[in-house]
């Protein structure tokens, strides 16, 4: 583990239950919104369910290219997905999911080997960097489109 790695894991852990600069964190949010809630949309916005899948879906997209992987596989949930399940319980797995999509991605950039971070991802055009660095900001991004469907709802 590098200083690097460390700060871009603990910058996205920030970001769902820590001190991010913003201040603001997903389960903050998260924990104070229901199934219902979840899927109020404004016009034709997402709501926060398809908000939240749509940041498992790019934590689980980077995981994959970090191992080589193909991006997307059999049975992969399509982006922004809203299942056809509105039922608390079913919000409440999906933010289990989001908890363990932070776990898993923290964990996985604190073991990316530091010399590779400014190597493309195969398959990519961009460095790992870009990917690792870029998803705390588009986590940061739809946290402040969930807070503010979230005060508006």
């Amino acid at each position: 583990m590098s200083l690097l790695t460390e700060h871009l894991a603990t910058s996205l852990e920030n970001l769902y239950n820590g001190q991010p600069w913003i201040d603001v964190t997903f389960m903050e949010h998260l924990s104070r919104i229901d199934a219902k809630q979840a899927t109020k949309a404004f016009g034709e916005s997402n709501n926060i369910w398809e908000i939240v899948n749509h940041v498992i879906f790019w934590h689980q997209r980077a995981q994959r290219f970090m191992h080589n992987e193909a991006p997307e596989q059999d049975g992969d949930l399509p982006d922004f997905y809203m299942p056809e399940n509105h039922g608390e319980e079913n919000w409440q797995a999906t933010r289990h999911r989001l908890l363990h999509s932070f776990a898993q991605m923290a964990e996985s950039i604190r073991k990316f080997p530091e010399k590779e971070l400014f190597d493309a991802f195969p398959g990519t055009e961009h460095k790992a960097i870009y990917y690792l660095q870029g998803l705390a900001e588009h986590d940061a991004y739809h946290l402040g489109q969930i807070v503010l469907l979230h005060k508006y709802a």
